[in-house]
């Protein structure tokens, strides 16, 4: 076990170590290989996590923006926020805590002259997530000219016609709001479609009728049924819902067309997006539920505690994905497997090539290779989570799964090029040796 031991854990350090690796079997480098992953997974994760607050730290612009914003509660522009079971509530200019959109910098002027600081602008949009959006359709063709019809028009097309646009969806930002009327509107309309739609609305008037389900279930359920049928699939647009929902105007609307300098706080969630001082650019969610209910600032407080406090918000709100984060990554990682599979597979084709080559027997076969370079794994891992850790401080969070790819492969290829090299070296030098002592009795003789 003590011998195990040491093969499996100085193996990295030790040519001798990694030398014996081959007479062990392969469990030492699928379990080498094993904690590799977890190393990497780690890594990427910790990098993730860590940098975020030196990152806001130095985002000097942004932050002066959203402590502009949220500490003069007391102002005639103040804005108030409260945090309730992981939902966050807020008020403009000491009103009623309604959901309701506050700010929007991006298309009021008068917000933007208020709170856009630096390029940086300010949505404070506390209505429900799941609030329906109001859209425009249309069509583009997929020709050169891309010509752009309404959906009505592209519905009196035939159907050869058709097949040379495709559908488009445009969030207006307004809220859609269903009532009697349109809901009748909708409900004929499905009626007329088919049997089983038909069906289905009655369902839905039985449960109505009985209290199974209330008027707005009823009215949601219904303009559900009519969209599904009057329009094609929205896959490409909502992946939770059926029907376009008015928090998506900000993503298909908004980022999607290039904003990189922002902040949008919800009901139940903020994204952000901002750059450092350093020139990094930084992306992230966050969430109240790590937030403890209350004011975020209540009653006249000292600036620097009502800084600390808006900080604490987004630094908190940030923490709080940590656990999607992780599962994320796990998920992804678990992707990595064939990649760094094939990265050791790759480097011990390499050892065993140029070992032959040279005729150094130090591994005699393929599968002596992989069990040498299998045995850097682990450590060439934990390197690599070390090194993911420390440049995710100097470079964007996109670049973090690549850079602990990398900068596994090259440590392990680095630790096998030293062994290679080693071996070839002491196999030159034992040639040399007995090259001499075969020379010796002939001089001898000669003499």
């Amino acid at each position: 076990m003590k011998n195990w031991l040491k093969i499996f854990f100085l193996s990295f350090f030790s040519n001798k170590h990694s030398k014996q690796a081959v007479k062990k079997g392969y469990v030492n480098p699928l379990l080498s290989l094993m904690l590799a992953l977890v190393f990497v997974c780690i890594g990427v994760i910790w990098a993730d996590v860590l940098p975020f607050g030196t990152h806001y730290g130095n985002a000097t612009d942004f932050k002066n923006m959203v402590r502009s914003a949220l500490t003069h509660v007391e102002g005639v522009n103040g804005i108030n926020v409260l945090i309730e079971n992981g939902e966050l509530k807020a008020t403009r200019n000491g009103g009623d805590f309604d959901k309701a959109l506050l700010v929007d910098t991006f298309n009021n002027s008068q917000d933007a002259q208020v709170y856009a600081k630096k390029g940086y602008q300010l949505v404070i949009d506390t209505r429900s997530a799941d609030s329906l959006a109001e859209v425009e359709a249309y069509c583009v063709s997929t020709d050169e000219q891309q010509t752009v019809i309404t959906y009505a028009e592209y519905l009196t097309l035939n159907q050869v016609a058709r097949k040379n646009f495709e559908f488009k969806l445009r969030y207006t930002g307004r809220e859609l709001i269903l009532d009697d009327s349109s809901v009748s509107a909708y409900k004929a309309f499905v009626e007329t479609t088919n049997q089983q739609n038909a069906n289905l609305v009655i369902e839905l008037e039985e449960k109505l009728s009985s209290g199974e389900i209330l008027k707005s279930q009823f009215n949601r359920e219904v303009y559900e049924l009519y969209f599904a049928s009057y329009y094609p699939s929205i896959n490409a647009y909502e992946s939770t819902s059926k029907v376009p929902l008015l928090r998506n105007y900000y993503f298909h609307e908004i980022i999607d067309k290039g904003a990189d300098k922002f902040l949008m706080v919800f009901d139940d969630s903020m994204v952000g997006s901002f750059e450092t001082d350093g020139g990094i650019e930084v992306f992230f969610y966050g969430f109240y539920n790590s937030i403890a209910d209350g004011y975020l600032i209540e009653g006249y407080f000292a600036p620097s505690t009502k800084i600390n406090a808006v900080d604490n918000l987004i630094k908190k709100s940030y923490r709080a994905t940590v656990d999607l984060s992780v599962y994320i990554y796990i998920m992804n990682t678990i992707r990595l497997v064939p990649i760094i599979t094939l990265m050791v597979i790759v480097v011990a084709m390499l050892n065993y090539s140029i070992l032959s080559l040279q005729g150094v027997d130090a591994c005699k076969n393929f599968g002596g290779a992989v069990k040498i370079v299998g045995s850097y794994a682990w450590c060439s891992g934990l390197i690599s989570a070390v090194l993911t850790i420390i440049t995710a401080f100097m470079v964007q969070k996109n670049l973090i799964t690549i850079i602990s790819i990398v900068a596994f492969f090259v440590t392990l290829l680095v630790r096998t090029i030293i062994f290679v090299v080693a071996k070839i070296l002491e196999n030159n030098k034992r040639l040399q040796d007995v090259s001499n002592v075969d020379q010796q009795p002939t001089e001898k003789t000669e003499a």
